[in-house]
């Protein structure tokens, strides 16, 4: 552990010195106010309007950390060739992989909390009860949006073992929206004729990560609390993939010659 933990913390202090992420966290709370400022256009559904943006906003902006960090953080190290420095030392592929995906999620994290604090006031203010309002709906939502981010992150760093970061780039937003509709992809394979069909989508859905368990805007505008039970399935469900996408990336990067 003090291998992954060393990498981590290397990770996390060279990915704060990006200015890039401190331009996407500025987008971020930006968005926010925006959000907040055109919130009178939407008479009467300014607190729907403030929850419903605000919430996809952040969702976005982690798909844009996600691939920043998860896509360019080995292909980096491969190109200024420090990669071969770190594994030239008592140092497994899996510790590195690791390490560095322990690192990102920490910016993240990091960067996430600014935001959830700023959604918050934003929620609070533009509720009916005021900060009287404020529930732990608010950082469960934002707590699911961040695991739902740590599950691209893997992806992320998973494709970049093997492609180029534009292609990261481009192949993670499409995991993010076929995991989007993955009920509806499972709908349709339930509505499916063929047996064929039907087992092709049925396993295209396992597949592909079934974000939609992730996005709590309904529950926190309706006030319907989420079970214990239903956020640890959460948990439990984001540990696991994330774990098996980080397995086939440590198999892949394994592969690789430096």
């Amino acid at each position: 552990m003090g291998v992954i933990w060393a990498i981590a913390k290397a990770t996390y202090r060279e990915s704060i010195r990006q200015r890039v992420l401190f331009v996407v966290l500025l987008l971020g709370l930006l968005l926010i106010g925006v959000t907040v400022a055109f919130s009178y256009l939407s008479t009467g559904e300014e607190f729907r309007f403030v929850v419903d943006f605000g919430l996809v906003g952040i969702t976005l902006i982690g798909l844009g950390l996600a691939v920043i960090l998860g896509g360019f953080m080995i292909p980096n190290e491969v190109d200024r060739r420090v990669i071969f420095t770190i594994l030239s030392k008592p140092v497994s592929r899996w510790q590195y992989l690791f390490g560095k995906f322990v690192g990102a999620a920490g910016v993240i994290l990091m960067l996430d909390l600014l935001m959830g604090i700023a959604f918050s006031v934003a929620y609070c203010v533009k509720h009916p009860l005021g900060f009287g309002g404020f529930t732990y709906m608010v950082p469960m939502a934002l707590f699911a949006i961040y695991l739902q981010t740590l599950i691209l992150l893997a992806v992320a760093l998973a494709l970049s073992t093997i492609a180029t970061p534009i292609f990261t780039i481009f192949a993670t937003g499409f995991v993010y929206v076929l995991g989007a509709v993955n009920s509806q992809v499972t709908y349709l394979g339930n509505r499916a004729e063929s047996t064929g069909t039907k087992l092709v989508f049925l396993l295209l859905s396992k597949l592909i990560p079934a974000f939609t368990n992730f996005d709590l805007r309904s529950a926190l505008l309706n006030n319907q609390p989420v079970e214990p039970a239903a956020m640890l399935n959460v948990v439990g469900y984001t540990a696991l993939y994330a774990g098996l996408v980080l397995g086939i990336s440590w198999i892949l990067f394994h592969e690789r010659e430096f």
